[in-house]
């Protein structure tokens, strides 16, 4: 089920051109405090995926098959150390050049200095 809800927030585009390919979503706490209830959100749709818990310099993450991202409005929520909820708006980053032959993870890197980053990568593990 949990996957389920993954493969609908990067759902498939039907335009021909160079699409990027998702198969996993990863939650990376690169700071110093607890992450609590993470949840990521289409905006439109109202599916989501979410996270109970990301410790410091941990991660939560999973995969699911093969699907287009589509650059749909996400919202993304979440409590650091048990305090008060955050709401934010979020847009990935595309790679520069998309190679249609290789499968991205969809990485939402929370820091100390910037906030958060989201990103794709091709690296199943890119921290």
């Amino acid at each position: 089920m949990r996957n389920l809800a993954f493969m609908t927030l990067f759902s498939c585009s039907s335009h021909a051109e160079n699409q990027l390919t998702v198969s996993g979503l990863a939650f990376y706490n690169d700071s110093n405090e607890t992450i609590e209830n993470v949840t990521l959100k289409v905006t439109e749709t109202g599916k989501m995926v979410s996270c109970t818990l990301v410790e410091p310099k941990r991660y939560c993450a999973t995969g699911f098959p093969q699907t287009h991202y589509k650059n749909e409005k996400l919202s993304l929520n979440w409590q650091v150390s048990g305090n008060n909820a955050v709401t934010y708006e979020i847009v990935f980053t595309k790679p520069a050049s998309i190679d249609s032959d290789v499968s991205y993870i969809a990485v939402i890197k929370f820091n100390s200095t910037t906030g958060l980053d989201a990103f794709f990568t091709k690296n199943p593990r890119p921290f």
